[in-house]
């Protein structure tokens, strides 16, 4: 926690390091965004010379197979005139050739020896030529007469000179009972034309190419088009189908595989151009924070939404529920509210610290606001209490199907400190309008619902059902029995001594609220406070509690009593944005000193708070307020939040008091809180003391202050007065008359 405060007031103090933290980020961001822009780009080129290489296939196949149709034509002339002689070739031939510049001459070969060519010009030497000794091409040509199919073969070296493409196919007389070999027809294919024809000649500027597949033989043959070692880089294959086999066409940019470096400077431009702004910005808004004029810049930010998740607060969440149930009735659509509330989120404040309590909330947040559509409403009420009301849903099952989704992305392990932490969540459910069609109604069934699930073992979602209905309604008649007792003047404060052990003086009181219900007597806090913190009515009460406090406080003064009032305030009533300037009004419209009161909380607020609640305390401060943590022992107890958050008192639980006569245990726990708190310059009272020996093992121990029975029980105003009175008589071995 140390290293931690120590980092924070150095990032406070020194505006460069926030700064260069920023730039550092922004940097890393921009260099995984970069490499994956990077990778996209090159996807992109990929894709381009994917098409690119499927036109040229697609061209040098219907290069290949316009000749073919030559080859095809012939093949049905000789069938039909199987004694075609030179004249006649060269006819047919002329015909056949006049849109095809790529066919160099045809042989027809009768009994596999050639006997006509076209054209015989400069082809002499090929007549004569007899298929079936040439060692160069008796393989490809006994393969057509097999299969009985065209076949391409080359490029090879011509018996009349140069090299080329051959196309072969046999040609078979008779029925198919009695079928005899004719011979074979050949074209010869200038393989550079067909190439230049097909794109792939003025591709080589821009992409380096290669073929192999001699003689139709696929990935396995021979290089015949540029080099053999572009198959073995990261270049695209394709395949080219020839009636017999294939080739295999590989392409790569000359370049290789790269993005344009332009864009890469240019996207690293924008990137440091950013950064070097958000690295000043983060320098100016820590000198503003120093400055202290974060508060005034970012004010109705606060008002409305949760310092720390960034999510709407109980206060505004609450008007965003208002209007959306007027737009529902309206619309006569339905809607579900999730009561959300994370399990054992006080172990980790506890094992880890604020800062990944903190974490973990932010990390909690964002899965929710991720988990729910943009029409939804996703809020943090308090604390690890959240809320998501989702638009549009009409039935249970489908609720239900939505709760169990929103149950595997939070089991999801959190990264906090370095290490996974598998966390989970109860969640209660109202439908409206159901299960309640206004906002009270709404929130406070959802939030029995989450309890339910609580109880049934955690990390599960339970509905508001008809067994919670007859709580959930008692609960809203308290709510509505309150607001009426507070319009009808129900409600007293009673005040319980509070002595100073040392010097034997009364110098504080307690204020405990009461209330004086027309039907049903005199009610105790316990039996309402709890509800008025769930409906939300508590802030109503505890200003009340304030006012009333501060009259009675003048009463206290008018009577000459120099005392201090002590008054308990509810964790909720600190995520009000408003609850400083309420409070500091109440003060001030009743012209009392705010260093006359400690406002009593419990330690829940110092883990659940950081920010605004924070400040609310520190502000309250500065006015003079005290604060104390009242059963102090019976929560959290974290002795860091004593060192680094401003406490004034600490209230031992009753519970520790009790056996402190028997339990050697709770006594030792008691002289730990005393010694503890002197050494932290807090001072220390005992609660629920009621006997003479309980006493005087306090007074052994160093205690600063008392309360309990064996002073007095808490008492109306009326009574108090008199009481401090005769006390303060007794101390001076005076008579006085309760008057």
């Amino acid at each position: 926690m140390k290293l931690l405060s120590d980092v924070r007031q150095l990032l406070l103090r020194n505006p460069m390091v926030p700064a260069l933290l920023v730039v550092g980020s922004v940097l890393l961001i921009a260099f995984l965004f970069i490499r994956l822009e990077t990778h996209r780009l090159i996807g992109e080129e990929k894709l381009k010379a994917s098409g690119v290489l499927s036109t040229l296939r697609a061209r040098l196949e219907g290069e290949i197979n316009g000749n073919i149709s030559v080859l095809r034509s012939l093949k049905a002339e000789i069938a039909a005139n199987p004694y075609m002689g030179q004249v006649t070739l060269e006819r047919l031939a002329v015909e056949l050739l006049r849109d095809n510049q790529q066919i160099k001459h045809i042989a027809l070969a009768p009994d596999l020896v050639v006997k006509n060519i076209f054209p015989l010009q400069g082809n002499e030497r090929a007549l004569g030529l007899d298929y079936s000794v040439n060692e160069e091409q008796s393989d490809s040509v006994m393969k057509s007469v097999r299969e009985n199919k065209i076949v391409i073969s080359g490029p090879l070296t011509l018996v009349q000179g140069g090299e080329a493409l051959v196309a072969r196919t046999p040609v078979y007389l008779g029925g198919e009972a009695d079928l005899k070999l004719w011979g074979i027809v050949s074209v010869v294919i200038n393989y550079d034309t067909l190439l230049e024809s097909s794109g792939i000649v003025s591709e080589q500027n821009d992409f380096s190419l290669s073929i192999r597949g001699r003689d139709g033989t696929g990935s396995a043959g021979a290089v015949f088009l540029g080099s053999g070692t572009l198959f073995e880089k990261d270049a695209l294959l394709t395949t080219v189908n020839l009636p017999l086999g294939s080739w295999q066409m590989a392409l790569l940019p000359k370049q290789g595989w790269s993005a344009p470096a332009g864009q890469l400077w240019l996207m690293w431009g924008g990137a440091f151009t950013v950064a070097l702004i958000l690295g000043l910005a983060a320098y100016l808004f820590i000198i503003v924070y120093q400055q202290k004029n974060e508060a005034m810049q970012t004010a109705n930010y606060r008002a409305n939404y949760d310092f720390l998740t960034g999510l709407p607060n109980r206060y505004f969440f609450t008007q965003r529920l208002f209007v959306l149930i007027k737009e529902m009735r309206r619309e006569q659509l339905d809607f579900a509210v999730f009561f959300i509330d994370i399990d054992r989120f006080k172990q980790i404040n506890d094992s880890l610290g604020h800062t990944a309590g903190d974490a973990l909330l932010v990390d909690f947040a964002n899965r929710l606001v991720k988990s729910s559509r943009d029409t939804d409403i996703v809020a943090r009420l308090a604390g690890d209490e959240f809320v998501i009301v989702l638009r549009n849903v009409g039935d249970v099952i489908q609720a239900d199907l939505l709760a169990e989704k929103l149950q595997k992305v939070i089991q999801q392990p959190f990264l906090l400190d370095g290490r996974q932490h598998l966390m989970t969540a109860s969640i209660g459910i109202a439908m409206y309008p159901v299960d309640g069609s206004d906002v009270t109604a709404l929130l406070l069934h959802s939030d029995q619902a989450m309890y339910a699930a609580k109880r049934a073992g955690r990390n599960t979602h339970f509905f508001f059902n008809e067994g919670m209905r007859e709580a959930a309604e008692h609960h809203l008649l308290i709510n509505a029995d309150i607001q009426r007792g507070l319009a009808a003047e129900e409600f007293e404060l009673y005040y319980q001594p509070i002595l100073n052990i040392r010097t034997q003086r009364i110098d504080k009181c307690e204020a405990l609220i009461r209330w004086n219900h027309p039907e049903k007597g005199l009610i105790m806090p316990d039996r309402f406070i709890s509800v008025a913190e769930k409906t939300g009515i508590i802030r109503e009460l505890g200003n009340w509690i304030l006012r009333q406090s501060c009259k009675d406080l003048r009463a206290f003064l008018e009577a000459d009593i120099d005392i201090k009032l002590s008054v308990n305030r509810s964790v909720s009533e600190f995520y009000s944005s408003k609850a400083y300037e309420t409070w500091k009004g109440i003060f001030s419209e009743n012209s009392v000193d705010s260093n006359r009161f400690i406002f009593e909380i419990t330690e829940s607020l110092f883990m659940d708070g950081h920010s605004s609640q924070m400040n609310t305390i520190s502000a309250l401060r500065k006015l003079g307020v005290q604060f104390s943590i009242d059963d102090f022992g019976t929560g959290f107890s974290a002795i860091n939040y004593l060192r680094n958050y401003p406490v004034d008192y600490l209230k031992i639980d009753k519970s520790f008091i009790n056996d402190i006569l028997n339990d050697e245990q709770d006594k030792t726990l008691v002289e730990v809180i005393i010694k503890m708190g002197r050494a932290l310059g807090i001072a220390v009272v005992a609660e629920g003391v009621e006997q003479d020996e309980q006493l005087a093992v306090l007074e052994s121990l160093e205690c600063d202050y008392m309360q309990g029975y064996l002073l007095a029980k808490p008492m109306p105003l009326s009574q108090a007065v008199p009481f401090i009175h005769m006390h303060e008589a007794k101390q001076w071995g005076v008579e006085s008359s309760p008057l």
